[in-house]
């Protein structure tokens, strides 16, 4: 069965959250297995394996929900996704979260030193970004795992999306919201899906991404595990190793947990001024494009 919805972006704005809670209304299908996310209509060497190829992916396990959708968090940014989606899926209705910035650059920063790919300070790694996303190559000229303040200027992907699909298609939620009033998004998610609103919907756990204290023993220890790093990082924020005993054992892992706290770490002050030269006319302009409220945004 086609997916008729997509929650489609952005980065660290409570996708998760979202696509996770739908998950529990009857009438709505999503993936059972999220991680790594489809991404299909923004990484070419997916999309050039075919719509049949993502439809076997993702959707065999979808039966009679009458809402059927996925996740992909880097849509919202992606230059060639909103054609590629309305070649394919014209009908489809479009869900994108949208979280303050500054913020969200921040998560991003933190999610991608958890991931042991960054090792700079984020006042660098703001300064540097440009040049390091024109010389990433490989698959990593999609991936782009330090595009912070890229991937928090949503203006652009909303006006591609606006010239392929239709306003009562797409639905903003933002993440401030979602996180104080969840039902109540959620169920002006599920109107938007056209299923039953009020099904009390069963909310995640919070598995809050936890602080790196040595970045460097970080990118060693994703060295170390390969490719296997992310959902091992993954298991160890949802204490899920149990099942794992002689993972559990090793000192890499022990490692691992001791190089991560959940002390909070704020953003330093100077990558929010970094910051605030591209981003607060961007506040602006995407309460201009959705008509949203996004004062609470202001720095």
């Amino acid at each position: 069965m086609s997916p008729n919805f997509i929650i489609a972006g952005g980065v660290a704005t409570g996708t998760s959250f979202l696509s996770e809670a739908l998950k529990s209304h009857p009438d709505i299908y999503l993936p059972r297995i999220h991680r790594p996310e489809p991404n299909f209509f923004h990484y070419s060497w997916k999309y050039k394996k075919g719509y049949d190829w993502y439809l076997a992916t993702w959707f065999t396990e979808s039966s009679n929900q009458c809402a059927v959708g996925e996740r992909s968090s880097l849509l919202l940014t992606s230059e060639s996704s909103p054609e590629r989606i309305a070649n394919n899926l014209p009908d489809a209705r479009l869900i994108f979260c949208l979280r303050n910035p500054f913020t969200r650059a921040w998560a991003n920063y933190r999610f991608t030193v958890l991931e042991g790919l960054e090792s700079l300070p984020f006042e660098d790694a703001l300064r540097l970004e440009e040049a390091r996303m024109r010389s990433a190559s490989g698959i990593w000229s999609e991936v782009q795992p330090h595009a912070y303040t890229f991937r928090s200027i949503y203006s652009s992907g909303i006006r591609r999306f606006q010239r392929y699909f239709r306003s009562d298609q797409i639905l903003y939620v933002k993440s401030e919201s979602l996180s104080a009033n969840p039902q109540h998004e959620l169920s002006r998610v599920c109107n938007f899906l056209g299923v039953e609103s009020g099904y009390k919907l069963t909310l995640p756990p919070n598995f809050s991404a936890p602080s790196v204290l040595d970045m460097s023993l970080q990118s060693r220890l994703r060295q170390h595990f390969g490719n296997a790093f992310p959902d091992i990082v993954e298991m160890v924020r949802q204490d899920r190793l149990n099942s794992h005993p002689d993972l559990e054992n090793s000192p890499e892992l022990q490692s691992l947990r001791s190089n991560l706290t959940q002390r909070s770490m704020t953003i330093p002050q100077r990558a929010k001024e970094i910051l605030e030269k591209s981003l607060k006319q961007e506040i602006n302009e995407v309460e201009a494009l959705t008509q949203i409220d996004c004062s609470d945004w202001m720095p």
